[in-house]
């Protein structure tokens, strides 16, 4: 009787052992290799079955250099540089963005965006990525190709210490406090303010709602580029085009600019209409 209850136990074991060899050999080796269209080498079949292909199981080839969204580093030598920017240097040299972006950071055209009260760590990085040729426009490229990093770090502490425009009002969309996590949305509060604030990231309260418009879809559309690994542009191919407008318009439809000073804004627009 024991011997029976032996060879019945090894019968059922060998039953099963066999089993989960065909499942092995159906889920693990056939069924990857039909997907790949060939029969592939034990090997190839168990790392294709954990995730591994050929490309990605072989060291990564180099970034090119065109591929980089942005060449600033967030070391501590370039946060020393941006905390020591001179903001009298920056003034003076400032009376050149003044016919875009106003004489007080608040322009009165809707392409430009405003720059006053915002990070000096996210001016410095735009302006490094359009000097460098990270972020394209035919009018900052080529102001920003003369300045030196130093120059750059000015101007950041320039507009940096500028009042900012005035504060809005409103229910934010949840996208802004929440996010969708279904999706992979983090708010933006987390990084833009004011749950959180990412290093280099800008203030979107109060700019300009065309403004930001227009950056999430060239974001979306992969024309620009310089967001440091590829956030943005991961966040903005996501948005609906509704919501888009529904945060553009809640940081800068309702927002009131601080006005000017009398003559300034005459003098600005002017100004940009001779240049633009």
């Amino acid at each position: 009787m024991g011997q029976r209850i032996d060879r019945v136990g090894l019968s059922w074991s060998l039953g099963v052992a066999a089993l989960v060899i065909i499942a092995f050999a159906v889920g693990f080796l056939w069924m990857p290799g039909a997907q790949a269209g060939g029969a592939p080498s034990l090997w190839s079949a168990l790392c294709r079955a954990a995730g591994i292909t050929a490309a990605s199981g072989a060291p990564a080839a180099p970034l090119g250099a065109a591929a980089i969204p942005s060449e600033v580093i967030w070391t501590p030598t370039t946060e020393r540089l941006i905390v020591a920017g001179d903001a009298a240097r920056g003034s003076a040299l400032a009376a050149t963005c003044a016919g875009c972006h106003g004489a007080n950071g608040i322009g009165a055209s809707d392409q430009f965006p405003d720059l006053a009260a915002q990070p000096a760590a996210a001016l410095y990085k735009q302006l490094s990525d359009f000097h460098s040729g990270k972020r394209v426009s035919p009018i900052m490229q080529g102001f920003a190709a003369t300045l030196t990093e130093q120059q750059m770090a000015d101007l950041a502490a320039h507009f940096a210490t500028l009042p900012a425009p005035a504060a809005r009002a409103g229910e934010p969309p949840r996208l802004v406090t929440v996010g969708d996590p279904a999706r992979g949305l983090v708010a933006c509060a987390a990084c833009h303010g004011p749950m959180g604030h990412k290093l280099g990231a800008p203030e979107l309260a109060g700019q300009k709602a065309a403004y930001i418009q227009a950056q999430l879809e060239a974001f979306a559309a992969g024309t620009r580029r310089n967001d440091i690994n590829q956030q943005m542009r991961a966040i903005a191919h996501e948005l609906r085009a509704e919501e888009v407008s529904a945060l553009a318009q809640y940081y800068g439809g309702a927002a009131k600019p601080a006005s000017p000073p009398q003559g300034a804004a005459s003098a600005a627009q002017t100004s940009a209409d001779t240049r633009h």
